[in-house]
């Protein structure tokens, strides 16, 4: 009798994604750790368990293994997106929870903030760099523009402006947090920055209602997103 193919294959491929995984892990450790380029593969083999051959079986390079550690990060953006549109606030309390929830996310999230490191170290090109950036300005302009037309922003406020100076604040303040506290306070820094932000653009009527519900104290901590299948 022809032994059945897919009672042979089906654990040998759940073991070659157990070991893939592990190995991913490892590297996002390593990278977030010490970055792209002073990050050991010998260290990344120690930590994940696995033999050499089987690193190099999964992964060719150094620079295969960050690259699924960005895809694995930009599949996780929309995801972690979507959970904050889900929740039905209006869009300037939106952004508010969202900006923080992205410190917390980068605090987390090993595979988030290995995966900022790389392709801020300018690992995988030029061309990779500013996706990031460019994804959560896009995300930005649009709830901020919005909140603009729905009279939640002063009159006089530039919503792309804003958005722009939300997004830097937000990478200055990792940079930062990781050189001094190793992240520790970054989700502090957020949460202050936002203080003095909402003091300055929200609408005098949004911003009584904001302090009178409870203010930066109802923005959620730590918000579970699972990864979607696929995810890595």
């Amino acid at each position: 009798m022809t032994p059945d193919v897919r009672t042979r294959t089906g654990p040998r491929q759940a073991r070659a994604l157990a070991t893939r995984e592990a190995i991913l892990e490892a590297a996002a450790h390593e990278f977030a750790a010490e970055g792209y380029h002073a990050a050991s593969l010998s260290k990344i083999v120690e930590r994940s368990g696995v033999t050499k051959g089987a690193q190099y079986f999964h992964f060719s390079s150094k620079e295969a293994m960050a690259l699924a550690v960005v895809e694995a990060m930009e599949r996780r953006f929309p995801d972690f997106l979507d959970a904050f549109l889900d929740r039905g606030a209006d869009v300037l309390t939106t952004a508010v929870h969202l900006a923080v929830g992205i410190a917390d996310l980068l605090g987390d999230e090993v595979c988030c903030r290995a995966g900022m490191r790389v392709v801020s170290e300018g690992a995988l090109g030029p061309e990779r760099t500013p996706w990031p950036y460019r994804y959560w300005e896009d995300v930005f302009v649009d709830l901020l523009g919005r909140a603009r037309d729905e009279g939640l922003l002063r009159a006089d406020v530039d919503s792309r402006e804003l958005a722009r100076t939300v997004v830097a604040l937000g990478h200055g303040h990792r940079v930062v947090s990781t050189a001094t506290a190793g992240l520790a306070d970054l989700r502090e820094r957020a949460v202050a920055s936002w203080e003095l932000i909402l003091g300055c653009v929200a609408a005098p009527a949004w911003l009584e209602a904001w302090h009178g519900a409870g203010g930066m104290a109802t923005v959620p901590v730590g918000i579970t997103v699972p990864a979607r299948d696929g995810g890595g």
